[in-house]
């Protein structure tokens, strides 16, 4: 995204407050609204943690965010390999500058809410893995233990300065999962109108049928081509989201504003490698619709 410079902020603000202005001179906020308004775009912002990290003893504490960079890591490489259609990301540099790590989790900032839906399954479908304690990252798992993520989606405003990232979708999202003490995926209002804008509904992505439908979507139509379409989650024989049930379950105050939240459960199945078990499914979020905890 295009990122704001302290030098051309620095010639607006010079030309419009400065020491020339009288007092009670009013200040022409339009023009410099116009000036900004280039840098402020509106985004999806995916905010995910390890849920309950302080709670963890110090050795782990320690590893923990080692072992969610890893877990990072195959998430980038699984939408690189698998997600060809929907991600214009095609490096894991794509993907880590537009990345806000917290160590124990972060936020991550994608150009539509679909885009974060399939990142988060493909980290849960990791996170599965690695708590069987015998496939993915085993060693670590037993220092470790078993962990468990929690996940918010907003839809919104933000900017870029100085290689950081500021606005209030990123404020929206760290609020909304703070507020929240039982691993849950909840979502914003905006985030849920931007599914109803774009496709009807969040739940429509239960039934996509690509061939069918993806040429007559708008926001799909102009890159769709069957023969080049690339996508295991929604594939063209095989839509792998089997659950999605969304339900409103309260309101939160972000300063000024009242951001009423959505809690998403989804089921998903997926394919094994293993001698085992050649597919499985996973579970983000759940059906518990318990109030914010304030």
């Amino acid at each position: 995204m295009k990122e704001l410079e302290i030098e051309e902020l620095d010639e607006i603000l010079e030309e419009f407050v400065s020491d020339k202005i009288e007092v009670g001179e009013a200040i022409d906020y339009n023009s410099i609204e116009s000036f900004l308004k280039p840098y402020i775009e509106k985004k999806a912002i995916l905010g995910f943690d390890i849920y309950q990290y302080s709670q963890f003893p110090s050795l782990q504490q320690t590893l923990i965010p080692h072992l969610f960079k890893e877990l990072y890591t195959m998430t980038i490489n699984n939408c690189i390999g698998n997600e060809d259609f929907f991600f214009e990301y095609k490096v894991n540099a794509d993907f880590e500058k537009n990345f806000i790590d917290t160590g124990d989790g972060g936020f991550q900032i994608f150009e539509t809410p679909i885009e974060a839906l399939i990142f988060a399954i493909y980290f849960q479908a990791n996170i599965a893995r690695y708590n069987t304690g015998n496939k993915l990252l085993f060693n670590l798992y037993h220092v470790i233990g078993e962990i468990n993520l929690r996940y918010s989606l907003t839809y919104g405003n933000i900017y870029s300065y100085k290689d950081n990232f500021y606005g209030t979708a990123i404020i929206n999202c760290a609020r909304i999962m703070s507020k929240d003490k039982l691993n849950r995926f909840l979502i914003d209002s905006n985030s849920i109108t931007w599914f109803n804008t774009e496709i009807n509904s969040i739940e429509t992505c239960l039934s996509f049928e690509p061939a069918s439908d993806f040429p007559t979507i708008p926001i799909f139509k102009s890159k769709f081509n069957v023969a080049t379409y690339k996508s295991k989650i929604f594939g063209i024989e095989d839509n792998r989201i089997k659950c999605l049930d969304v339900l409103k379950i309260g309101e939160i105050k972000s300063k000024l504003d009242t951001l009423s939240i959505f809690n998403a459960h989804m089921q998903v199945e997926l394919f094994s490698d293993g001698k085992d078990f050649k597919k499985y499914r996973i579970t983000i979020g759940n059906l518990n619709s318990s109030g914010l905890t304030e």
